[in-house]
């Protein structure tokens, strides 16, 4: 697995729109509600990895699941069912940092790309 990110846009709004039916305050609102929900969520998944907490971790994956997928992150889609089910199973635990650092830097990438989408209007 490599912790290199892939080019380009880390997120596709389609599911967000077709839902909106031509809301675009309603993409704008669902824009903002990942940005400001998922920092904290990201510090909970760390904070648990260092205390190895892999239940709490496991649940906070599965929280954040719903986020990813409704984004279009398709990147983080079996990295964070990978997080879910290894701190579930506490299984493979060998493999949570480097999923923790990849979902990490997505996620930032995608907010802060967001902030500039929606700073364009």
């Amino acid at each position: 697995m490599s912790s290199q990110l892939p080019d380009g846009k880390l997120y596709d709004l389609t599911m967000i729109r077709e839902i909106a039916h031509g809301n675009n305050d309603f993409v704008k609102k669902m824009m903002s509600l990942f940005i400001d929900t998922m920092p904290p969520a990201i510090s909970e998944l760390k904070q648990h990895l260092s205390e190895r907490n892999w239940t709490a971790l496991g649940a906070i994956a599965h929280k954040i699941k719903p986020s990813i997928d409704t984004m279009g992150i398709v990147s983080l889609k079996e990295d964070i069912r990978a997080m879910e089910r290894n701190g579930k199973e506490m299984s493979n635990l060998d493999e949570l940092p480097e999923l923790m650092n990849k979902v990490d830097a997505v996620i930032q990438r995608v907010i802060d790309d967001l902030h500039a989408e929606l700073a364009e209007g």
